[in-house]
């Protein structure tokens, strides 16, 4: 079954990963993502080699090969005259221009939003930019983890009065790269509308400001912090992650917690404190939290998370595992729900990839195609471009295209 984006013709030119993910998205919705790449490659190819880490799989590593599936790759020289030619002629057909580079480095390549817009006015110009367009540093350049940095992540996770969290990295471009390819979307619905195409900035401040709004809404409106917490005294306990006996953890999360409180205390065995003095209103387990987390830590010390779980779903309360990501890529939740996907790899064979965060009744998302070899398209794209086996042959033997 075709996606919902079938027939929408995606250019890009992007590298490592806010970019890449970005037209992976649209791919994954059924666009035809083109892939284009300068002659010293997108650098996410050696990526593994850069951070001192082999994948040890054929081919492809693994970032490269989650960055850039559902994509076909052609390979132009755009520092030449004929090479942007082929380039432009590339989108005069398209319906997105996708890039993650710098504010600027378009505009150096004769690429900018108003000569493409002009050469073709229905192009959505989209750019997974590090800072936004506006503003005195919107030039600068960015990876993810200044993305999260700067963009209060950091501060935002781990326990009060600890350093700033070391995350690991991704996170920032992930949420970028999906902001981005929703307004890509948002963009082609507004051109069935209008009949014009805009220009779409998505960054990685924003997108991650964006996930954490709820914790951002706090300094916005009020001036103050949301709170970073502390286990062992968190305000509500029962809204708390604890370790268990196998030493695995289980996540409580009841935010109506009079209600579940006499659940919990059945589900631990500790029904005297349902009207114990110290615990018997949300202000008192607020008061005294050390003293009952200490009391819930020594229960669940007794019992494997398993079992806990199990025990606690009894008493209808709401709990979950605290998962590895090794746990996570096999919960069976996430593998019914397309979340990952086993598929058959043409060079890995029978492989889990990371899925769709989407579910579409009539036109799925899916998996169609690995990632693409360097310029392992170049000659059926320019083909359907219009250029004839001899104007291809002659680019290729002047190394404008590979």
């Amino acid at each position: 079954m075709p996606g919902p984006l079938d027939g929408v013709k995606v250019v890009e030119i992007t590298m490592f990963q806010q970019g890449p993910v970005a037209g992976m998205r649209l791919g994954d919705l059924g666009a035809d993502v083109i892939k284009v790449e300068p002659k010293h490659q997108d650098p996410a190819r050696g990526f593994m080699r850069i951070i001192g880490a082999e994948s040890g799989l054929k081919g492809h590593n693994y970032y490269f090969e989650h960055c850039n599936r559902n994509k076909r790759s052609i390979v132009i020289d755009l520092k030449s005259s004929p090479g942007k030619e082929v380039f432009l002629k590339l989108l005069d057909t398209a319906d997105v221009f996708l890039n993650n580079m710098s504010i600027e480095a378009p505009e150096k390549l004769g690429l900018d939003a108003d000569t493409l817009l002009k050469r073709n006015p229905r192009l959505i110009y989209a750019q997974a930019s590090g800072w936004g367009r506006q503003g005195q540093d919107a030039g600068l350049h960015s990876f993810d983890y200044t993305g999260v940095a700067r963009s209060g992540l950091m501060m935002s996770c781990g326990e009060y009065g600890t350093p700033p969290c070391e995350l690991l990295p991704g996170m920032g471009d992930e949420i970028g790269a999906m902001m981005c390819a929703w307004g890509v979307t948002a963009a082609l619905y507004a051109r069935e509308k209008t009949g014009k195409g805009q220009v779409v900035d998505s960054s990685l401040m924003g997108g991650v400001i964006a996930m954490l709004g709820l914790v951002m809404a706090a300094p916005a409106i009020l001036g103050k912090e949301f709170p970073r917490r502390v286990r062992a005294k968190a305000g509500n306990p029962i809204y708390n992650h604890y370790k268990c006996k196998d030493n695995k953890w289980l996540v409580l999360a009841h935010l109506q917690p009079d209600v579940y409180w006499p659940k919990v205390c059945r589900a631990l065995g500790i029904e005297e404190l349902v009207k114990d003095p110290r615990f018997d209103s949300v202000e008192k387990r607020t008061e005294n939290a050390g003293e009952l987390i200490a009391i819930m830590d020594a229960r669940f010390a007794t019992k494997t998370r398993e079992a806990w779980i199990n025990i606690l779903q009894a008493e209808d309360c709401i709990c979950t595992p605290v998962q590895s990501p090794c746990e996570v890529s096999n919960d069976q939740q996430a593998l019914a729900n397309n979340y990952f996907i086993n598929i058959d790899h043409p060079d890995w064979g029978k492989t889990r990839l990371v899925g769709f965060p989407w579910w579409f009744s009539e036109t799925p998302a899916s998996w169609r195609r690995k990632a693409p070899g360097f310029g392992e398209h170049t000659e059926d794209i320019m083909t359907e471009a219009g250029f004839s086996p001899d104007e291809i042959k002659n680019y290729k033997r002047r190394g404008i295209i590979i």
